[in-house]
Formats: structure tokens, C-alpha cells, sequence
């Protein structure tokens, strides 16, 4: 199995409704990124492409549309009693989560008046009213961050039905996310276009250990060799490749050229100082928090 014939198959493949500025890096990218690699790392990334899924803007909103009519017909979201919302950060910032809020918004055919970024400013009597919660967000690679997220909510979900809109979502990270507002009383439904395995579920530990060797002498960090928490995730959208993804196909170092680069924003100017290690680590983790 050629890894080359592999990589046109799957470009092909992820540039089926148009080639955007990610793919042409991907194409661009990869004769770079693949000549260091021995034979057999060849030939497991061989095995780890077609795993792969990349999604274009036009693809997402496709997809967003396709999983809203879903959960009309599964959840009974309506203008009447439902409220749609983001997977918000710790401190606030913008994240992926409102990219796909505001695409849902768009296809959806639902009333704007059902959109909030936050739900404390709805009132208790308003609140009450409520039956369905809605979140929109790209990806669950662990579930962590959800689960956190619904930690910090201020308001009651007891008796009303939770929907995470997703995406691709890693099995593992859809049971997590189950159990633990399971053990808070609350009910949810994860609603994803992809339901995945971890990309390593089936390979053999030989296959493992080449990975994880081939990743350290490219110099991948240890906590993202795997993804984040071990999360083995195989994914990248038009705006950001998630960190829940293995990190030889994302993460930037002198040996590794990835062919799907996270994106870093600058700082910004008014924050105070960090160093560039804590700098470079909290960008990594920003997914997370």
C-alpha cells in the first residue's frame, strides 16, 4: 500500500465539494512531511489516511443542516420550548464552538429569537419554560471539555433533555460525556455526523510502538502524540485542526512539518507577559479549558 497513492486518494476524497486554502496546504505539504519517515512508519500512515476526515465549510453547513432536521425528528426541537447555545470557554474568548452556532443559526430555519451565547441572562420564569438545550459545537475528542463546560453552568438541567450537535465524535468521549451528567441527573443526547473509533482501536501493539517512536524522534510533544488525553482522534476542519487529533498531522516542531497545521493567534497586545514556553503550552491546551 503506497502512502502517496494513499494521499491523492484521500485529497481527492476530502476535496469533493472544492478545493479551500487547508487542503492546497495539505497537497502542498505532504511530499515535506513524508520523506523522513522509514518504510514501515510509511506504511502505517498508509493505514492512518484513509481515517482521516476533513471537512470545508461547505461540507459543514451540509452536514449542520442534515443534523438539525435530526434533531427536530429525534428531540422535537422547536421554536416553542427549545434554546440554542455554545460550548463556551472558561474566560470567555471566542472558540470554534460559536463558528458552528452561527452556521446552525444560518441553515436551520428556527427563529433567531432561540439563540443564546449565554443562558444566565434568560429569567427563571422564562427558564422554566425550557424543555430542550441544544449546544452546537465542531468535535468531542474525550469529552472533557463538555463535561467541564456543564460544570460551570449556573442554571438547572434537571428535567429538561440536553443536545450536543457535533460534528465528529469519538465513542469514548460521547460514553464519558453520558455518564458523568448522568450522575447529575441529566438526560442528553449526543447527535454527531461521525461516530468514530479511536484511530488506533484495532492496530496491533507493534503498530502502536512505531507510532509512538516515530512521533518522539519528530519531536511531538508526549501529551499529543495520542491527542490530547489520549484522545486518537483523526480530524481537521476548514477553520482549525482540533488537538484531540494524533500530533504528527498537526503539531508544528523542527522535525515535523504537519499537512494539517493548528492555528495560533497572536496575543493579544494588553495581556500581560508570558514566556514562550507557557505561551506556546496554554495555546495548545486552549481547547480544552
Amino acid at each position: 500500500m503506497d502512502v502517496n497513492e494513499v494521499f491523492i486518494t484521500c485529497a481527492d476524497l476530502w476535496a469533493k465539494d472544492g478545493v479551500d486554502d487547508r487542503i492546497n496546504n495539505a497537497i502542498d505539504q505532504f511530499e515535506e512531511w513524508i520523506k523522513n519517515f522509514e518504510k514501515d512508519e510509511k506504511e502505517l500512515l498508509a493505514k492512518l489516511l484513509p481515517k482521516f476526515n476533513y471537512y470545508s465549510k461547505s461540507y459543514i453547513e451540509e452536514i449542520i443542516g442534515n443534523l438539525n432536521t435530526e434533531s427536530i425528528k429525534k428531540c422535537g426541537i422547536s421554536n416553542v420550548d427549545s434554546v440554542i447555545s455554545v460550548v463556551r470557554k472558561v474566560d470567555g474568548r471566542y472558540n470554534s464552538s460559536y463558528d458552528y452556532w452561527i452556521i446552525h443559526r444560518l441553515v436551520s430555519g428556527l427563529s433567531k429569537e432561540i439563540y443564546y451565547d449565554a443562558l444566565d441572562g434568560i429569567k427563571d420564569s422564562e427558564w422554566n419554560k425550557i424543555k430542550k438545550v441544544v449546544y452546537v459545537d465542531d468535535c468531542s475528542g474525550t469529552g472533557t471539555q463538555f463535561v467541564n463546560f456543564m460544570g460551570r453552568q449556573k442554571k438547572s438541567f434537571l428535567n429538561k433533555q440536553v443536545v450536543l450537535i457535533a460534528i465528529e465524535v469519538v465513542e469514548e468521549a460521547e460514553i464519558y460525556i453520558k455518564n458523568e451528567l448522568a450522575k447529575k441527573g441529566i438526560r442528553i443526547e449526543v447527535i454527531a455526523h461521525n461516530m468514530k473509533e479511536k484511530a488506533l482501536k484495532n492496530m496491533l501493539e507493534q503498530e502502536k510502538k512505531i507510532l509512538y517512536n516515530m512521533s518522539q524522534r519528530k519531536g511531538i510533544s508526549q501529551e499529543y502524540i495520542l491527542g490530547f488525553k489520549d484522545a486518537e482522534a483523526l480530524m481537521s476542519f476548514y477553520n482549525n485542526t482540533p488537538n484531540d487529533t494524533l500530533g504528527l498531522f498537526w503539531y508544528p516542531s523542527e522535525g515535523n512539518k504537519p499537512i494539517f497545521p493548528r492555528n495560533f493567534e497572536e496575543e493579544a497586545g494588553w495581556k500581560l507577559k508570558k514566556s514562550k514556553e507557557k505561551r506556546r503550552r496554554q495555546q495548545y491546551e486552549a481547547k480544552c479549558s
